[in-house]
């Protein structure tokens, strides 16, 4: 390998690795959020959903789910990192199911965020698309990431 691969392999390996940590903060941040409003919002309100069976479901099912997601998530940076030390050396069965997980999560919002630009103005529309190619480099990254070697 030459001391150009090195270099640009060293440095998508931080990238990845500091996207999965943004991501863990943006998890925990929306989790955060969501069950705060789910719990402290009126049932007058307009902008979050007045339904009880909503917010009971808001506020039972979101933290268990984002919980596996951050768990996913710094799973999946470890093995980032372990790849990074040494790359011939095959990643284990937990570590390589964190990275499909977070794939599969990034995906997942990858094609909410397109789906949601339908009737998007050309503003949103940019920044979702930019952020949905983020996304999805990221899935594609820990796709390779947990491959078997």
């Amino acid at each position: 390998m030459s001391s150009g691969e090195g270099t640009a392999n060293t440095t998508g390996t931080r990238v990845l690795s500091a996207a999965l940590a943004l991501e863990l903060l943006w998890v925990l941040l929306i989790t955060a959020s969501v069950v705060f409003f789910a719990a402290h919002l009126g049932a007058d309100a307009d902008d979050f959903p007045a339904d009880p069976v909503a917010r009971r479901l808001l506020l039972l099912g979101l933290p268990p789910l984002a919980v596996m997601l951050g768990l996913a998530l710094i799973g999946a940076r470890q093995a980032v990192d372990r790849r990074a030390e040494s790359p011939a050396v095959t990643l284990d069965s937990k570590r390589r199911l964190a990275l499909w997980v977070s794939a599969a999560a990034n995906i997942a919002v990858t094609v909410s965020i397109v789906i949601s630009l339908y009737h998007a103005h050309m503003t949103w529309v940019v920044v979702g698309l930019l952020l949905a190619t983020a996304l999805a480099l990221v899935a594609r990254a820990c796709v390779r990431t947990g491959r078997l070697r």
